[in-house]
């Protein structure tokens, strides 16, 4: 077994940047519970929250971990609407049911450590099931600490910006389809794919940011979801010459889901 999965060993990019190394309140409880020991500037940053690398204890067997810090009742920040939420009131009280709907504060912060935990939980269901996610790591109040994907180079690119060829396009998009398909055979449909949360490291894709996904099994919309989740492929990929048809893609993969046959 490899020392860590990028099989690096040696000082690089993101070591020589140690004089950068930031304090982040948020991932102390990462650093108490032996994880993490240091944390660098932001890989990304937008209205969700930013995402560090941060250096992994010896103890992980990895040299590097990501570590994702949402923004605390960011507005607008969690896609906590009819559409995300219907499915999981099941596994509330109506008090707090009231709370969200309504957006007051107590809602707001009830959200966010709901969306927190979703991406969590989905992230480790997923990993389990074979789909090629971030592997979660360690959970705290408000941040994930998972999996890094890339190396001491740098990050993982995000699909959007990568260039292939046509052969190299046609077998990448089969390998997402593949991944849509083992998500939704975990009850799970992602419902906001695109190449801006997929990444691409030796040529495969990693599906990122999953609180969203939602249970077609308790959601009248993830049928719709998934569709949208399959154009927003298809659209991209037609840019290197793949060909699919959006509509046929998912009517097939609904029609196998249903029949217990992914």
């Amino acid at each position: 077994m490899q020392l860590y999965p990028d099989g690096s060993d040696v000082l690089d990019t993101i070591d020589q940047r140690e004089e950068s190394t930031v304090g982040v309140p948020e991932l102390d409880s990462f650093s108490d519970r032996g994880l993490v020991m240091s944390v660098y500037t932001p890989l990304t940053s937008g209205k969700e929250g930013s995402v560090y690398c941060c250096r992994a204890h010896p103890s992980t067997r990895r040299k590097f971990l990501a570590a994702k810090v949402y923004r605390e009742h960011a507005e607008g920040s969690y896609k906590w609407n009819a559409t995300y939420f219907e499915g999981r009131e099941r596994l509330l009280k109506p008090q707090v049911i009231r709370a969200i709907r309504a957006r007051s504060s107590y809602g707001k912060e009830v959200a966010a450590g709901l969306w927190l935990e979703a991406e969590y939980t989905n992230l480790r269901a997923c990993h389990r099931a074979g789909v090629r996610v971030p592997e979660p790591v360690a959970l705290a109040e408000s941040a994930l600490l998972m999996e890094y994907i890339g190396n001491g180079a740098g990050p993982a690119p995000l699909l959007y910006g990568v260039e292939l060829t046509t052969q190299a396009a046609s077998e990448l998009f089969e390998h997402v389809v593949d991944e849509i398909a083992r998500m939704l055979s975990i009850h799970l449909v992602h419902g906001d794919l695109s190449p801006y949360n997929i990444l691409y490291w030796q040529d495969e894709p990693i599906i990122i940011d999953l609180p969203q996904a939602v249970d077609p099994r308790f959601n009248h919309t993830a049928l719709d979801l998934l569709h949208r989740d399959v154009k927003n492929v298809t659209l991209w990929f037609a840019r290197f010459g793949v060909r699919a048809d959006p509509v046929a893609l998912t009517d097939s993969l609904w029609d196998r889901y249903q029949r217990a046959a992914l």
